[in-house]
């Protein structure tokens, strides 16, 4: 489930094109860089620990929406330990456990990318001022953006493209002919942030 790119680091300037971006303008984090600052069990919101321990990180991922062959839209979110972190309307998430798929009918899957190393705090002051509320776009900045740049941040490994194919067509599609327009009743605009 997962592409392996060259180091990069996400920036401002990129994280509203990571579901598109080629694997070389994320950078992958070295073995060992990051600590952990809670517990894998912790709840969200929990008092964080200053000594490292290992989260178990996954992917967890539903099928949504109509599949339009060859393609099918995803809802993708990250999980460290039992807390679900997911991107929307009102920005990056929290949850215990995958409470943001409960609203699909597909049966949600999980891709285990392993036990790491996670310093929390370092992962929230990395992502969350890339994914604001209010800066949410269906097509160009969505969950499969942050759930690439999360996994990239956590683990140096990309999102599978086939998880963001959907809205890379959407993105052709409408940029020619205004399908997503056409679509969503004209609802659909990109956010300008």
């Amino acid at each position: 489930g997962f592409q392996r790119g060259p180091p990069r680091r996400p920036s401002a300037s990129t994280a509203s094109r990571t579901a598109a971006m080629p694997a070389t303008l994320l950078q992958q984090r070295p073995a060992g860089a990051v600590k952990v600052s809670e517990s894998r069990d912790a709840a969200p919101g929990a008092i964080r620990s200053a000594q490292p321990v290992r989260h178990r990180v996954r992917l967890a991922i539903t099928p949504v929406g109509p599949s339009i062959a060859p393609f099918l839209g995803y809802h993708s979110s990250v999980m460290i330990g039992r807390t679900e972190y997911a991107f929307s309307l009102h920005g990056v998430v929290q949850a215990d456990g995958p409470m943001s798929h409960a609203a699909f009918e597909a049966e949600t899957f999980f891709i285990d990318c392993g036990r790491r190393f996670v310093d929390l705090a370092a992962f929230e002051a990395a992502l969350y001022p890339l994914f604001k509320r209010g800066s949410y776009d269906m097509l160009r900045k969505n969950c499969n953006s942050f759930a690439d740049a999360a996994i990239c941040f956590l683990t140096g490994d990309r999102l599978d493209s086939r998880y963001t194919q959907m809205e890379s067509v959407g993105r052709v599609a409408d940029g020619y002919f205004s399908l997503v327009q056409a679509l969503t009743g004209g609802r659909y605009s990109p956010n300008p942030k």
